[in-house]
C-alpha cells in the first residue's frame, strides 16, 4: 500500500515537471483542476448533494441569524460616522497598545465580538472610506480576524465539548495569540502616519437610503460567506468519501507515531474549520492535545476562512500571502499558548458528558456579553463626563 502511494506521489511530481518544461499557461492548469473536480462532483453526485444541503441548513441556522443583523448594525454606524465615535473612546484602549490608529477600533471590536469575517470586510472598509494608508490597513487586516467568542464558548466548547470551561482556554489563546502578532509586526508600522490627518468620506443621509444600503450591503456579505460555506462543504464531503486519503494519512500518523486521525482532522479542519473542530472533539486523543489542535485550527482559521477574506477585500488588493502567513504564526502561537495552559490548569477542571441545553447556551451568551455591555457603557459615561468637564472649564 505505501508504495502504491509512493508510485502517485512520483506521477504528480513528473506532471507538475511536464508543465512547467511546457511552459503551460496558469489559466489552463486552473481549467483542468476545475474539469477535474467536476468529473470528482459527478461521480459522488449524492454525497456531494447531501453536503451542499447540509451547509445550507448551517447557513440559514448559524450563518444567517449572527451575521446579518450584525452586519446590518455595523453598516449603519459606519454611514453615521460611528468609526469616528468610538475611534474616540476604543481607540487609546485597542489600537494604542498595537500601534494602530485610532480608528482602526472599530473593525478590531467587530472581529473581537463577532470573529470571522466581519472583521476583515470593515477593516475593508475603513481603508476604502479613507481612513487609513494602505500599509497600516494590510497589518489591520492580520490583527482584526479571530473565531467569535460565541462560536468558541457555544458551538465548539458546550456543544463539541460539553464543557463551557474548556471554551475559556480557547478563547484566551486566541486573543493572546493576535495580541502577540499584533507586537511582532508593530516595528514595521512605527513611521505610518495618523488617520487623525486623514478626510473621512462621511455625508449626511436620510435614514432610509442608510438603511437601504445597510441591509444591501449585508445581504452581500452574508450570500458571499454562506456560498463558501456550502462549497466548502462539498469539498470536505469528498475528500471523507476518498479512503485513499485518509489511508495515506493513517500510514503517515503510524511513521511519526501519533495517534490515529490526527494528521487526517487537522488536515480537514484546515480546509474547513467547523468541521475539524467536530472530528477533532469526537477523537480519543489527549484533552491538552485536542484542545490545542482545536485552537491551532480556529486561529489558523482554514483555506474557507481565508477565501472569504480574499473575495471580500478583493477590491483593496492587499497582499493575501502575507495575511496566510501571520494567521498560521497566530496558529502556532495559539497551539503553544493553550498546550501550555491546558497542562497547568487542566486537572483543575471537571469534565462532564452532559449535552447543553438551550437555555445553557442563552446563560452563556449573557455571561459572555453582560460584561463586555458594562465595560463600553461605563467607558461612554466617562468619556461624556470628562468632555462636559472640558467643555465647562473653557466656556469658564
Amino acid at each position: 500500500m505505501f508504495s502504491i502511494f509512493v508510485l502517485w506521489l512520483f506521477v504528480f511530481l513528473l506532471i507538475a515537471l511536464l508543465l512547467k518544461l511546457l511552459n503551460v499557461r496558469k489559466n489552463y492548469v486552473i481549467c483542468f483542476a476545475i474539469t477535474i473536480f467536476i468529473i470528482v462532483f459527478v461521480v459522488n453526485l449524492e454525497a456531494s448533494m447531501s453536503a451542499a444541503i447540509s451547509g445550507a441548513k448551517l447557513v440559514v441556522t448559524a450563518i444567517l441569524p449572527t451575521i446579518f443583523p450584525f452586519s446590518v448594525i455595523c453598516n449603519l454606524l459606519i454611514y453615521y460616522d460611528g468609526i469616528g465615535l468610538y475611534s474616540k473612546i476604543l481607540g487609546p484602549l485597542l489600537c494604542k497598545p498595537l500601534g494602530l490608529s485610532k480608528t482602526c477600533s472599530f473593525p478590531l471590536a467587530a472581529s473581537f465580538i463577532c470573529g470571522y469575517p466581519l472583521g476583515a470586510k470593515y477593516s475593508s472598509d475603513i481603508y476604502e472610506l479613507g481612513y487609513i494608508h494602505k500599509s497600516e490597513y494590510e497589518r489591520l487586516l492580520n490583527i482584526a480576524s479571530n473565531a467569535g467568542p460565541i462560536f468558541i464558548l457555544g458551538s465548539v466548547a458546550a456543544s463539541m465539548l460539553y464543557n463551557v470551561k474548556l471554551g475559556y482556554i480557547l478563547l484566551i489563546a486566541n486573543y493572546l495569540s493576535i495580541i502577540i502578532v499584533g507586537f511582532l509586526t508593530r516595528k514595521k508600522s512605527i513611521n505610518i502616519s495618523s488617520s487623525n490627518t486623514m478626510n473621512s468620506s462621511y455625508k449626511e443621509n436620510p435614514f432610509g437610503t442608510n438603511l437601504k444600503n445597510s441591509i444591501e450591503g449585508a445581504i452581500t456579505t452574508t450570500i458571499n460567506v454562506g456560498a463558501f460555506v456550502i462549497i466548502f462543504s462539498v469539498v470536505i464531503s469528498i475528500i471523507k468519501s476518498n479512503t485513499y486519503i485518509s489511508t495515506a494519512f493513517e500510514i503517515l500518523e503510524n511513521l511519526v507515531k501519533l495517534p490515529s486521525g490526527t494528521l487526517y482532522n487537522l488536515f480537514l479542519g484546515s480546509i474547513e474549520f467547523t468541521n475539524g473542530c467536530k472530528l477533532i472533539s469526537a477523537s480519543s486523543i489527549s484533552m491538552s492535545l485536542k484542545l490545542s489542535m482545536m485552537s491551532f485550527i480556529l486561529s489558523f482559521s482554514s483555506l474557507s476562512v481565508i477565501a472569504q477574506v480574499s473575495s471580500i477585500v478583493s477590491k483593496s488588493n492587499p497582499n493575501i500571502k502575507k495575511y496566510i502567513f501571520y494567521k498560521f504564526i497566530q496558529g502556532v502561537l495559539s497551539f503553544i499558548i493553550t498546550f501550555v495552559a491546558s497542562n497547568i490548569i487542566l486537572t483543575s477542571i471537571p469534565t462532564s458528558n452532559i449535552t447543553p441545553s438551550e437555555n445553557y447556551t442563552i446563560y452563556t451568551f449573557y455571561r459572555l456579553f453582560i460584561p463586555i455591555l458594562i465595560l463600553l457603557s461605563i467607558t461612554l459615561l466617562i468619556s461624556m463626563v470628562v468632555k462636559n468637564f472640558k467643555r465647562r472649564l473653557h466656556s469658564s
